[in-house]
């Protein structure tokens, strides 16, 4: 794709935290190593202080919601417009199907530009079914030239209710050789699985933002129904929801425990590598980074067939995997993933590893992408 002007929406956006906010800083940053001038729009929270950041490839421009949400697209729209007067932009991008998506959608065509919609997770599978957001994503949908998501059931799904338009797989990416473990991430590994007793017992990880749809007290209840309880120990880094930390908190519930805050990224490699699996049970999901970090690292997964996890997991192979919400199932495989072998779990880690090196590359989510806004410009005349 030759180097063009890009519009890029966002609501997620560093120094935001999360999955959405790593995911939306990783493509921006490639296409504008690729040639592209990618101006950002945050629409962002209360925390954001607004303002204009100029960086190589383009701008970052901060807008915060206030208490009247209709304050920062308005905002915005003034500087897009005046921005696009200067230096026309040929696409615009809503990173996320709700806010953004629909904010994108109007930019686009209020500047008579094609619009691409980027589905990440929720902002389709809550977000459709509410009325409010519901709406936004309706919008977007509609006005889109072009659709990517990050799970090939989403495309199938968005298609069926979208019949002709173009709508692709746009998976995430990981950098294989920046999860590598350095001497002293090797040593911070070890410390930590000395701390949950591995040897004694397998580690499994559960990261990130723990909240409802991560159903982690459903797959606790695997875990009792499996009988392991006393045969692994949980390596818990981010934040959970209430009842997620009640439970995390009860012995009688749940296996001993080893709790974290987020940390800075360069000190995830480290605690991916002290465990032995990771373990996501999601009752609907997208790409979740965490997955691929996890198997970049060497940790197996334990998860559900939700989202894109079904098209990175192979069952036995590079994982262990288990229908979503399905108790007995989950009990069964994660039974499977205990019982390995050293010599079985080592080999598993290896071919997890060099799966997702392989097939979740940065060029191979950049050409998607490239190939997505190609699809869109060329849909649209």
């Amino acid at each position: 794709m030759k180097p063009s002007r890009i519009l890029w929406v966002t609501e997620r956006y560093p120094p935001a935290k999360g999955g959405m906010a790593v995911s939306c800083a990783r493509q921006v940053r490639g296409l504008r190593r690729r040639g592209h001038e990618v101006d950002v729009v945050v629409l962002g929270g209360a925390a954001v202080e607004p303002g204009e950041r100029p960086t190589c490839g383009g701008v970052d421009l901060y807008f915060r919601r206030q208490s009247s949400p209709e304050i920062a697209p308005n905002m915005a729209w003034t500087a897009v417009r005046e921005r696009h007067a200067r230096q026309a932009y040929q696409c615009v991008v809503g990173f996320g199907a709700s806010w953004a998506g629909c904010n994108a959608s109007s930019f686009a065509a209020w500047l008579g530009l094609p619009s691409v919609c980027l589905v990440r997770g929720n902002d389709f599978d809550r977000d459709w079914f509410l009325p409010r957001r519901g709406g936004w994503v309706r919008e977007a949908f509609a006005r889109a030239a072009a659709i990517g998501a990050v799970s090939q059931e989403k495309v199938d799904r968005i298609a069926a209710l979208y019949p002709g338009r173009i709508v692709r797989w746009t998976p995430n990416s990981v950098d294989a050789a920046r999860w590598e473990l350095l001497a002293g991430d090797a040593a911070r590994r070890n410390e930590v699985r000395s701390l949950l007793h591995a040897g004694e017992c397998r580690v499994f990880g559960l990261i990130g933002e723990l909240k409802f749809k991560k159903r982690v007290p459903f797959w606790l209840e695997a875990v009792r129904d499996a009988g392991l309880l006393g045969r692994i120990s949980l390596l818990i880094v981010g934040t959970a929801d209430e009842e997620t930390s009640r439970i995390l908190g009860d012995p009688a519930l749940a296996p001993p425990s080893l709790r974290l805050p987020f940390c800075a990224p360069g000190e995830l490699p480290a605690l991916y590598a002290a465990c032995d699996f990771v373990a996501m049970p999601s009752a609907f999901e997208g790409m979740p980074n965490v997955l691929l970090e996890a198997m970049a690292c060497g940790a197996v997964p334990v998860a559900s067939d939700a989202g894109a996890m079904a098209s990175v997991v192979e069952d036995g192979v590079t994982g262990f995997l288990f229908a979503a919400e399905n108790r007995a199932a989950a009990a069964e495989a994660t039974r499977r993933a205990a019982g390995l072998s050293d010599d079985a779990l080592a080999a598993m880690s290896s071919r997890a590893r060099s799966s997702v090196a392989e097939r979740f590359t940065p060029r191979a989510e950049l050409d998607a992408i490239e190939a997505l806004l190609e699809a869109a410009t060329a849909a649209a005349g």
